[in-house]
């Protein structure tokens, strides 16, 4: 318990005296910028693909962010209307210019990482390529989580047939249960995203094992803050009536900036463990 304590203190101690509450902020304004790009070059990758919809790409965002109607709509809103300025935009030379703008998120969250390193923020063409290669999976991530909501059911018929056959009927049951968990999927993905990051998005490189405990903290404080955001902003943010997409967009604000310090003390968590196994 003493160990755990020193390692929280370590981690805070970091976390302010490298200034990542003005990183955060800094992250939050690019990420908000570079969202319209961001999901402009998803809509026209989505648009290639038969029997997918705006509303489908909604639905995957819904499923990270906070159970709020007003933010819901603020985010449906937006899909729809960069579907009609996305038409033919993989066929011009003008995706680059959008991957780029679309980067800027990510390069953002590259710098507060650098901060937390120490290290430079790194202008070399090699952390350009790194960005860019990190903001087009994303991108790309979002249609294939589509295609696997579809394959799902498919899959699924396919493993518990073969277990059937199998004669291991029991395993089969138990993992038809975890199966029907559509959000499995979601959770496992966003565990991965969070780990590369860590571990490669920085100057710094980092084995993927050591990134596991700040992984695992910016998950739980994830998913934790989200439901407390959703339960309390109902019961004691009335503003939505009165200012309408103005207040979602601020709500939007709010619930990224404190995501993204989550991030940053994940990432000052393995800062902080790092130390303290190279102190032993």
């Amino acid at each position: 318990m003493s160990r755990l304590k020193d390692t929280g203190i370590k981690t805070l101690k970091l976390f302010a005296e490298n200034k990542m509450t003005v990183y955060s902020g800094n992250a939050t304004l690019f990420i908000i910028t570079a969202a319209f790009p961001f999901i402009m070059l998803i809509i026209s990758i989505v648009n290639m693909l038969p029997g997918y919809s705006p509303k489908d790409v909604a639905d995957i965002f819904f499923k990270i962010l906070p159970d709020l109607d007003s933010l819901k709509e603020l985010i449906l809103a937006m899909v729809v209307n960069l579907k009609n300025q996305s038409g033919g935009l993989l066929a011009s030379a003008a995706a680059l210019t959008t991957l780029w703008s679309a980067s800027a998120g990510v390069a953002a969250i590259q710098t507060g990482l650098n901060g937390l390193e120490g290290s430079q923020p790194g202008k070399g063409m090699i952390n350009i390529i790194k960005r860019l290669l990190f903001t087009l999976a994303l991108i790309l991530l979002i249609p294939a989580l589509l295609i696997f909501e579809v394959l799902g059911e498919s899959i699924k018929d396919i493993i518990t047939g073969i277990m059937e056959k199998l004669g291991l009927e029991s395993i089969e049951l138990r993992l038809s249960s975890i199966l029907n968990f559509g959000n499995l999927v979601i959770i496992l993905t966003a565990f991965l995203v969070i780990l590369l990051l860590y571990a490669y998005l920085p100057v710094k490189r980092h084995t993927l094992k050591s990134r596991i405990p700040g992984t695992l903290f910016c998950g739980i404080g994830w998913v934790v803050f989200t439901e407390l955001f959703a339960f309390f902003v109902p019961r004691f943010y009335h503003a939505s009536s009165l200012y309408g997409s103005l207040a979602a967009l601020f709500l939007a604000l709010l619930w990224i900036r404190v995501i993204i310090m989550i991030l940053f003390i994940g990432g000052a968590l393995n800062k902080a463990l790092e130390k303290e196994s190279n102190n032993i």
